[in-house]
C-alpha cells in the first residue's frame, strides 16, 4: 500500500513540470437536466414513485493553474441539486426513524447540493491533456418526508408525520480529466470524473462533453455533454440511498 501511494505521489509530482508556463484560469457555468432513479430509505423505496420534478440544476466550476513546480493546481466547483415530489404509498415505508403508513400521500424534498475542492497536477499538457488529483466533496443536504394535515386527519392523529434527515460531511474522491484537442478546429473532447468507494459505500460523478471554442480571440467556448452521478451510501449520517442521477447539460466556458 505504501509503495502504491509513493508511486502515485511521484507520478503526480512529475506532472508538475507540464504545468502552464503562465498563470491560467478556466471557468464553466451551465445547467444540467437529469432524471432520477434508484431507491431511498431503509426500505429501499423506489424514487420513481415520487414522480420527482425534472428541474434544471445549475453548476459552476473554476480552476487556477500556475507554473510553480510540485505545487498542485486548484479547482473549486458547486452543484445545486434540489428536487421534490409526492407518492401514494402502497405499503408502509420508513425514512430515518419515522414509518409512514400505506394508503396515504407522502411528500418528499431532497437536497444533494455539494461543493468540491480539488488539488491536481497536469500530467500532460499539449493537444492531449491529462490531469490527476484528489477532491474533497462537501455535502450539506437533507431529505425531508412528511404528510400534510389532511393525511394526518385521515389516519387519526393530531399532527402530520414528518422526518427530516440532515446529512453533511466531506467525501475524499479521486479526480481525473482527459481532454483531446482537435488541432485547428476549435473543438475538444473531454472526459472528467470523481470516484470513491469505501466499506460498501460508492460514489461516482462522471461527465463526457464536447467543447467548441467559437470565439478564439476571447477564449470563449460553448460545451454540451452528459453527466451521470451515482450515490450508493448507507453511512452518510442517517441518509441511506442508492441513487443514479443522469442527463444532458449545456454550459459556457472561459479559458484565460
Amino acid at each position: 500500500m505504501k509503495k502504491t501511494a509513493l508511486a502515485l505521489c511521484a507520478a503526480l509530482a512529475s506532472g508538475a513540470a507540464s504545468a502552464d508556463t503562465i498563470l491560467g484560469f478556466d471557468a464553466s457555468l451551465g445547467a444540467w437536466q437529469p432524471d432520477y432513479s434508484g431507491t431511498l430509505g431503509v426500505d429501499d423505496y423506489d424514487i420513481d414513485n415520487f414522480d420527482v420534478a425534472d428541474d434544471n440544476i445549475t453548476f459552476i466550476q473554476a480552476a487556477l493553474e500556475h507554473p510553480i513546480p510540485l505545487v498542485p493546481n486548484i479547482m473549486v466547483a458547486h452543484s445545486k441539486i434540489e428536487t421534490d415530489g409526492s407518492a401514494f404509498l402502497s405499503r408502509d415505508v420508513t425514512f430515518g426513524e419515522e414509518t409512514f403508513d400505506a394508503g396515504h400521500e407522502v411528500y418528499a424534498n431532497m437536497d444533494l447540493s455539494h461543493t468540491d475542492a480539488t488539488l491536481y497536477y497536469e500530467i500532460l499538457d499539449n493537444w492531449v491533456n491529462l490531469d490527476l488529483g484528489l477532491t474533497a466533496r462537501q455535502y450539506d443536504g437533507s431529505l425531508e418526508a412528511y404528510n400534510d394535515f389532511a393525511a394526518a386527519t385521515a389516519i387519526g392523529v393530531d399532527q402530520p408525520k414528518s422526518e427530516t434527515i440532515e446529512f453533511s460531511g466531506v467525501l475524499p474522491m479521486a479526480y481525473g480529466m482527459a481532454r483531446f484537442d482537435l488541432p485547428f478546429t476549435g473543438w475538444s473532447i473531454i472526459a472528467q470524473g470523481n470516484a470513491t468507494s469505501y466499506d460498501g459505500d460508492r460514489h461516482t460523478d462522471l461527465t463526457a462533453k464536447v467543447r467548441w471554442d467559437f470565439v478564439p480571440a476571447l477564449d470563449f467556448a460553448i460545451e454540451a455533454g452528459y453527466r451521470q452521478m451515482t450515490l450508493d451510501v448507507q453511512e452518510l449520517d442517517d441518509f441511506q440511498t442508492d441513487l443514479e442521477i443522469k442527463g444532458p447539460y449545456l454550459g459556457l466556458n472561459l479559458h484565460l
